[in-house]
């Protein structure tokens, strides 16, 4: 019911502007690539390149791919069409499988028995903040419907995880900020998945002018997440004995990527979410002791952050950015002050250190893949409902954005913290 990866973007809602039309009319004259094999290299190839430039600019990597994504993309050279990137479903897949894995292995008792209480506080208070403010932004300031404000509000919740894990992987960053924003995006990912599924049943009960409630639509999306997490715990307690017998770290990357390829599969099947399966059977796992399957990831995590990210910034509309940028500046603003807010008054309510209150907002506002996800979800359940287009076009201008600022954000704060290094250094 929650896709945790986008195979294709959301319908793009109608473009009229002549230049627009003039700049795409040029560069449709120009060939796309359309063999998946020479994409993939396309990929590598050009995000190994960016990435690199952006370290040049003391830029983190990550964004370096989504840019040369963006030039080879639609809003750029148009070269990857989107059959191509329909078919790369694979390194979507492995890419948040991967990061959900490692970011379970994180969430160890002995690592976060003396955060436990301010991860839980903060992660509820930002993600409740964040959807009051962004709600109050688009209902009041903007005065859109409510089912728009409703909606958006929610969407506005979601932090991605990968863009954090591979900058925090790049920059080799250990300690409690780093331990805290990893607990607290973990649960930010339970509660968005349920702050869009309460929302979305909501409207279903209560009708877009919120007539009358009926319970029945709230049901499905709380069992959605306890499915979810249940399945993940039962993957990572059988897993866990079978772990113990691999001794190589090539049989261990084997067993890592098929655990991470049959949730994937599974969640699928059974309509759950892909995400929560994985990021429990990695907190499952890790606590049985098998940590070392999780070092077999190391062998091939810059590839696939490279092909990850530089497919995600070629499927960025720019465009769409520009066209829709006054609700989009509104969303994007006011979701600022709210992760921002929300993570210091949770910390300051848990007494968290001033670190964690002063920078861990800053740390929290990646966006993409669950946030695209999420969106089709959306706009499955509420076809009936003619706001497809706007939804559509505010989320994947606040994408746009967040794609390329939030893992800039995430290198400032753990710079900020004292918990990174930069590449090279011992």
């Amino acid at each position: 019911m929650f896709p945790q990866t986008a195979h294709r973007l959301p319908a793009q809602p109608m473009r009229n502007s002549f230049a627009t039309a003039a700049r795409e009319e040029g560069l449709r004259r120009m060939p796309q690539v359309s063999s998946q094999p020479l994409a993939l290299g396309l990929l590598l190839l050009l995000g190994y390149a960016g990435g690199g430039l952006a370290r040049r600019l003391r830029l983190p990597a990550v964004a370096g791919y989504v840019l040369a994504g963006v030039a080879i993309g639609p809003s750029g050279l148009q070269l990857l069409g989107d059959s191509v990137g329909d078919g790369l479903g694979l390194v979507k897949d492995l890419g948040l499988g991967m990061v959900a894995m490692l970011i379970g292995a994180e969430l160890t008792y002995r690592k976060i028995k003396k955060l436990g209480a301010s991860i839980i506080t903060i992660a509820v208070v930002q993600v409740i903040t964040t959807f009051g403010i962004v709600y109050w932004a688009l209902r009041y300031l903007l005065d859109q419907p409510f089912v728009v404000a409703a909606l958006l509000a929610s969407l506005a919740t979601v932090t991605t995880p990968v863009a954090t894990m591979a900058v925090i992987r790049e920059y080799r960053a250990k300690g409690p900020f780093t331990t805290t924003l990893m607990g607290v995006i973990a649960l930010d990912d339970v509660f968005c998945i349920l702050a869009v599924g309460l929302s979305v049943g909501l409207i279903l009960s209560m009708g877009t002018e919120a007539q009358a409630l009926q319970w029945r639509y709230l049901i499905p999306p709380l069992l959605e997440v306890a499915w979810s997490i249940a399945a993940g715990i039962g993957i990572g307690a059988v897993s866990a004995p079978l772990l113990k017998r691999l001794k190589g770290s090539l049989e261990q990357l084997v067993a890592f990527l098929a655990i991470v390829f049959l949730n994937a599969g599974l969640a699928e099947a059974f309509e759950l979410s892909a995400l929560l399966m994985t990021m429990t059977a990695g907190v499952v796992i890790a606590n049985l002791g098998e940590e070392q399957l999780f070092a077999a990831a190391n062998n091939i995590d810059l590839p696939v952050f490279v092909a990850f990210f530089t497919l995600a910034g070629a499927g960025l509309h720019i465009d769409v950015l520009l066209s829709n940028w006054q609700i989009a500046a509104v969303y994007i603003v006011f979701r600022v002050i709210g992760k921002m807010g929300g993570c210091y008054l949770g910390g300051w309510i848990s007494r968290a250190e001033e670190n964690v209150r002063r920078h861990l907002g800053t740390a929290m506002l990646t966006k993409a893949g669950l946030s695209l996800g999420l969106l089709m979800y959306v706009q499955d359940r509420l076809h009936s409902v003619p706001i497809a287009a706007l939804l559509a076009a505010v989320e994947l201008a606040a994408i746009s954005f967040y794609e390329i600022a939030g893992p800039i954000g995430v290198r400032h704060a753990l710079f900020a913290v004292g918990e990174a290094r930069h590449p090279g250094e011992d």
